[in-house]
């Protein structure tokens, strides 16, 4: 019985410390939340808050794709922006490059037709630029234990077809997703 006990609460101290280790420290944190806001502030976009509970959704969805590095959303409830960064950079990738990442989408977006050119990519741009969302919380981890593995998650969520990202929207939108 002791044993198991041990084990236990060895199993939970490691436990903590890997997702000690992998979630974005405090500074990270602050960086995410300057290159989004610098991003917004160039565009005249209201400043996002950084926001716990997203980072923590973040961290949550992060840990569980550290073994594949698998770039597939988690469907949930919120915004969501996703970034790999191989190994030949040695897991120094840091939010900047993640942020800057996808704000190189920009160049991709149409903003007469609110879509993104023929066979480009530019959602991760629109969600940054996204002027409903308010909050974001994000996550740093390492995955296959040589890439680096980022999300963040917005609330509200953006990127509705054919809605610009540059203004408001009725809040109906939202209650129909």
């Amino acid at each position: 019985m002791k044993q198991t006990k041990t084990c236990i609460l060895s199993f939970l101290i490691v436990t903590l410390l890997v997702a000690y280790r992998t979630n974005a420290t405090k500074q990270e944190d602050k960086e995410f939340l300057e290159e989004h806001n610098k991003a917004r502030l160039e565009a005249g976009l209201p400043l996002f808050t950084y926001d716990q509970k997203l980072a923590e959704y973040a961290l949550k969805f992060a840990l569980s794709r550290a073994r594949d590095c698998f770039l597939r959303h988690s469907e949930g409830p919120y915004g969501e922006n996703l970034f790999w960064g191989n190994a030949a950079k040695s897991l120094k990738w840091t939010p900047k490059d993640a942020v800057k990442s996808w704000m190189r989408e920009k160049k991709f977006f149409d903003s007469k037709t609110n879509k993104c050119l023929p066979s480009q990519e530019c959602g991760h741009y629109t969600q940054i630029m996204w002027k409903d969302s308010k909050k974001v919380g994000c996550a740093k981890t390492n995955c296959k234990g040589k890439h680096t593995y980022i999300v963040c998650e917005y609330d509200p969520p953006g990127n509705y077809e054919g809605f610009s990202p540059f203004v408001n929207h009725d809040p109906y939108i939202y209650s129909q997703t």
